[in-house]
């Protein structure tokens, strides 16, 4: 009889623990990235790259966001685990010598919990930040007047196709870069677009078309006020509520066009 408690006592306790390792595993938060999936990181890095977005000062920059970009084709979770990485870029173009300032002003922006670093000299401005969720965002000057914002989940496993949201038209919110096309006499050899659900609600659209040339023609119909950034290789302005930027890259000229947040 005794022993027979003793059994019963033994497989009730082994149920009770594992009802507690159920629950947990499907409630507590993870501890280590390798307990998550690029599924579970990627609205972290939309919404660290909406907050620095929704930070700047619309007036004097232009942004530029970018889609995911698989950045390490096979890494290692777990020494028995494969794994990839994901990233997602938003580029930031303002005046030059503006550029400490517009780190700055992101920095202070975000959130206590992000605990967000900055380093500004004459020789290096970086701004790292934790997103939470194993997500890392980083923001540094890459040339004068442009900034690039990246925001990554870390090597993790894939268990889902990585897509992007995208508009219920295809043509929506093309009006300024196609402005800028018919400037140039030319024709865009793919259109992208990337969006963006803002902190506050609103969505972050960047409507991308890419061609050829150097866009020299488009730099001389804008007013100057108008004007963010004319480099060799990148050209901003502002056109009413939407930044618009050509940038070369090689023998492409990307031509994007940002508006929300």
């Amino acid at each position: 009889m005794k022993r027979r408690w003793i059994i019963a006592g033994t497989a009730a306790w082994a149920l009770v623990v594992g009802g507690f390792a159920y629950y947990s595993s499907r409630n507590d938060p993870p501890t280590s990235r390798d307990q998550t999936t690029i599924a579970d990181g990627l609205p972290v890095v939309d919404e660290a790259l909406a907050r620095v977005a929704a930070a700047l000062d619309p007036a004097t920059s232009v942004t530029a966001l970018g889609g995911y970009t698989r950045t390490d084709n096979s890494c290692r979770v777990t020494s028995a685990r494969e794994g990839t990485r994901f990233e997602r870029v938003l580029l930031v173009y303002v005046k030059k010598d503006a550029e400490s300032a517009a780190l700055e002003r992101v920095h202070d922006a975000l959130p206590p919990a992000y605990e967000p670093h900055l380093v500004s000299g004459p020789k290096t401005n970086l701004l790292t930040a934790d997103a939470g969720h194993f997500v890392t965002l980083r923001g540094a000057v890459v040339q004068p007047g442009q900034l690039r914002f990246t925001a990554d989940t870390g090597c993790r496993v894939q268990d889902a196709p990585v897509e992007e949201a995208t508009p219920q038209s295809q043509t929506a919110n093309r009006a300024p870069v196609q402005a800028v096309l018919d400037t140039l006499k030319q024709t865009a050899s793919q259109w992208r677009t990337h969006r963006l659900t803002c902190p506050s609600g609103g969505t972050l659209w960047t409507v991308e078309a890419v061609t050829t040339g150097d866009g020299a023609a488009a730099r001389t119909t804008v007013p100057a006020p108008a004007v963010i950034l004319d480099e060799p290789k990148a050209f901003a302005f502002r056109a009413g509520e939407a930044g618009v930027a050509l940038r070369a890259d090689g023998d492409e000229l990307h031509i994007t066009s940002t508006a929300g947040c």
